[in-house]
């Protein structure tokens, strides 16, 4: 079984490798890698999310499954709160690192690389539930993860930046979900015709097979941005403090507190998968934007990814048998 798991989430790595070894080889640069997110941000990850979200939910769906968000906020801020603790006894070099520190413990990996692991296990029923369970994530990104990664109060500048292409993509999800399952609409005459039925089926497939390109591409950007980072001094003890609390801490503390919630099993199993990962990606650039240590989130991003290739199944293993 745990070979079994390993093997699975290795495979996942390999898609990463493909990315380093393109970086390595120069057959990408920096600037591929970052319009390349853009596009993922902007193209390929919408319509996975509106594809997955009216594929697989309705109404009465969405408001049995609410828990996936709350669930994900729950991880966020179990971060938050350890990240503040560790923060007040670990020895930090400057302000910028021990921000950065914070960062990295309250926000983790919860998109594009439990992603695929969910497809894998659970199919696209997993993956519209994962992408439901982020907009507890998106929330909290730009809200406690901001917070923590400057170290002052929130701004409405910062507020504003919840409003992302997937989490608007998210909302209009809602809304067609709403307006398709109403009554009076599945009795306007138009609907039932078969040219418009054609016509909607036809682009929820495009949508669908454009989406799904996310996952590979997603992969592959990640494992550029790995290449990018330095591995010098990866083994500082404030980085191993840092693997401890995300990989290991953090995910106990979540599932034993999910384990007292009225979860459904579906629900607790998504978002266990969530729990489990990674530090957040996002954390490099978003370290720049902010003027944080960059450097340090780099270093932390790497080898936090690098244990998980462990501890992700051993995780699995516990949380499946």
């Amino acid at each position: 079984m745990f070979l079994k798991l390993f093997l699975t989430v290795f495979s996942i790595f390999l898609m990463m490798g493909f990315g380093f070894i393109a970086k390595k080889i120069r057959l990408i640069n920096t600037d591929t890698t970052r319009e390349m997110s853009h596009a993922i941000i902007k193209f390929f990850y919408p319509a996975l999310i509106f594809s997955s979200l009216v594929n697989n939910f309705t109404v009465k769906s969405l408001l049995l499954n609410v828990s996936l968000p709350i669930g994900t906020l729950i991880i966020m801020v179990i971060g938050f709160i350890y990240g503040l603790l560790f923060s007040k006894v670990t020895l930090f070099t400057n302000q910028k690192e021990e921000n950065s520190f914070r960062f990295l413990c309250t926000m983790n990996n919860y998109t594009f690389l439990p992603l695929p692991i969910i497809l894998m296990l659970w199919g696209n029923k997993g993956v519209a539930m994962l992408i439901f369970s982020s907009l507890g994530a998106e929330i909290c990104i730009w809200t406690l993860g901001i917070f923590s990664l400057t170290g002052t109060t929130l701004s409405r500048k910062n507020l504003k930046q919840v409003l992302s292409v997937p989490l608007l993509t998210i909302i209009f999800s809602f809304f067609i979900i709403v307006i398709r399952d109403s009554f009076l609409v599945n009795n306007l005459i138009f609907i039932n015709n078969p040219i418009f039925s054609q016509l909607s089926k036809s682009l929820m497939s495009v949508l669908d097979v454009f989406g799904k390109a996310c996952i590979p591409i997603a992969m592959f950007i990640v494992g550029g941005k790995m290449a990018e980072l330095r591995w010098k001094y990866m083994f500082d003890v404030k980085l191993i403090y840092l693997s401890a609390i995300r990989l290991l801490i953090i995910p106990a503390t979540s599932l034993a507190v999910f384990y007292f919630l009225p979860f459904t099993k579906n629900v607790n199993l998504i978002i266990s998968v969530v729990a489990i990962m990674p530090s957040a990606i996002a954390s490099v650039y978003l370290s720049e934007v902010y003027d944080s240590d960059v450097r340090f989130s780099s270093k932390g991003v790497l080898i936090t990814h690098l244990f998980s290739l462990i501890t992700i199944p051993l995780w699995l293993y516990f949380i499946l048998r």
